[in-house]
């Protein structure tokens, strides 16, 4: 009897010990060519928050979510599993901060990522970069569009979207008559 005790003892403090957590922070930003620009802000539970900045708006698939407009969804258990899983896989200290290559068109992302004091930054608009970074935006982009969005008017901040933007045009200039 004491033994079955000891054993219900230890298996419900294993259950219950915390879990380290996978991350931080963990910001995506997506640029597709004539399709959309977003980011997503991944929290350490269920919910993520989206930025939908631009979609072409032209057909079924992207008339929603609608342009300049901020939302959140709960990731299913499934979703947030695959998502660690992705994550996971990724070796984020042997990745590099930046796949480029010289081509106008085509998609990019930005990836910042932060745990324990560690962070990394990845600029990808390359089609040459490891797969298991492919996979995991792969995965972003495919689940954002089944994911269950609600408006929210909560100011979000993306610093991940600050390469993926255009700057913002310059002042206008004032012409100037010159008198002779």
């Amino acid at each position: 009897m004491k033994k079955l005790t000891l054993t219900l003892i230890l298996m419900v403090l294993i259950s219950c010990s915390k879990k380290g957590k996978d991350f931080d922070s963990f910001e995506y930003s997506f640029a597709g060519t004539f399709t959309t620009v977003f980011s997503l802000k991944f929290t350490d539970s269920d919910t993520i928050f989206l930025r939908e900045e631009w979609n072409i708006g032209r057909n079924e698939e992207y008339k929603f979510p609608k342009p300049k407009t901020n939302y959140f969804a709960i990731l299913t258990e499934q979703q947030k599993s695959e998502f660690t899983t992705l994550l996971n896989n990724v070796d984020f200290t042997k990745i590099n901060s930046e796949y480029f290559q010289d081509y106008l068109d085509g998609s990019a992302y930005n990836i910042i990522i932060r745990k324990d004091g560690f962070e990394k930054k990845v600029l990808v608009h390359s089609d040459n970069i490891p797969k298991e970074l492919d996979t995991l935006s792969s995965w972003i982009n495919i689940t954002k569009q089944n994911l269950k969005l609600t408006k929210t008017n909560k100011q979000l901040k993306f610093e991940s979207a600050f390469r993926m933007l255009p700057p913002p045009p310059p002042p206008p200039v004032k012409e100037i008559l010159f008198k002779e």
